[in-house]
């Protein structure tokens, strides 16, 4: 089955036809094959409909009729605000506007969950081996701009339902004098500190300020310009330094550590025997840190359950169209919806 999917982000637009190749019994894996992946600048553009009828003019080629995307923003009844640009989507307005039968829409990191499904063993990096158990739950989590989670449990027919969540803003838990100090130096900062302010791209730079605060180790000059002139840049700075630097090290390896303990309490509370996986942008960047035990000690690090998520298998996810592949299920699953419920309306 052919359908369009889209992966929207507040600066660039991910467009390509997706071949969804459904599981068999004699095979459980389910392949996505993308083509004519276009990226557009989304602030080029007065909406997505816009950038549809671009990409479809570029492949010359009319649109397959379902399309499924993932949105940079909080999805509710088929109709998205986006966060960081000024469109307003609707799944209606869009599939009438484009003349689509079907347009699905749900938040990215619901995307992402799903196309966890679709994500082949060699794009997986491996922290804990584990023994997966293909009837229970799987966890998602990933630090990027901001930190997500996700649980996807198992239902009938293969599918799975994904269960959101906004876990990134619960309350950072410290579990040493260290990580004490650095909620008490960001409580100066913040009213209220999440796993985001220490689990994300500006999570890096309020780990590094702390830590400089606390162990009087300073900054480099390159971290220090690139705080001030433009912060955002600063997370890749911190980690490109961390070869050489003691704090920059420092910084990485107490990120790690923070990233191996939340994930091993999402694996906690969702009992995530099927798996736990961790995407977003920034771990395939610091795979180093993650894959020298730290993660793994941190995630762990739970006592008298300790045993149970050495059980769990927990993998760093590489492939970067992820949310693209989750994109291509919700629409291809609107299209199976679609066809199922005809009968029945000729019957009614």
């Amino acid at each position: 089955m052919q359908v369009l999917a889209g992966d929207i982000g507040g600066t660039k637009t991910l467009l390509a036809v997706a071949e969804v190749v459904p599981a068999s019994q004699s095979d459980s894996s389910l392949r996505i094959d993308l083509a004519g992946a276009r990226r557009y600048d989304s602030r080029q553009y007065p909406g997505l409909a816009a950038i549809c009828q671009q990409y479809e003019r570029d492949e010359g080629r009319r649109l397959p009729p379902h399309a499924g995307f993932g949105v940079a923003g909080p999805v509710k009844n088929g109709r998205s605000q986006t966060t960081n640009l000024p469109w307003i989507l609707d799944e209606r307005d869009l599939a009438r506007t484009l003349g689509l039968a079907t347009v699905r829409l749900a938040n990215d990191f619901h995307a992402l969950a799903l196309g966890i499904l679709a994500v082949g063993q060699a794009d997986l990096v491996m922290l804990n081996e584990g023994a997966r158990d293909a009837s229970g739950p799987c966890a998602l989590i990933g630090a990027g701009t901001g930190l997500g989670e996700a649980v996807l449990v198992p239902g009938a027919a293969g599918r799975y339902m994904v269960i959101a969540s906004e876990g990134g803003h619960a309350d950072f838990a410290p579990r040493d004098e260290l990580e004490i100090g650095i909620l008490r130096f960001l409580l100066q900062r913040y009213q209220h500190v999440s796993w985001e302010r220490v689990l994300s791209g500006d999570g890096i730079v309020n780990l590094a300020e702390a830590l400089a605060h606390l162990t009087g180790l300073p900054l480099p000059d390159p971290v220090v310009h690139a705080i001030h002139a433009d912060r955002a840049s600063a997370p890749a700075v911190i980690t490109s330094a961390a070869e050489t630097d003691p704090l920059c090290r420092r910084v990485m390896q107490t990120f790690a550590s923070i990233y191996g303990a939340e994930t091993g309490n999402l694996a906690l509370k969702s009992l995530a025997t099927g798996g736990v996986y961790v995407a977003g942008g920034i771990a395939p960047k610091i795979l180093p840190f993650l894959s020298d035990g730290t993660f793994r000690d941190g995630f762990l690090g739970k006592g008298r359950m300790r045993h149970l998520l050495e059980a769990m298998p927990v993998a760093v996810v590489l492939q970067p169209n992820t949310a693209v592949f989750g994109a291509a299920l919700l629409a291809a699953n609107a299209a199976t919806e679609t066809a199922q419920a005809r009968p029945m309306e000729r019957t009614s």
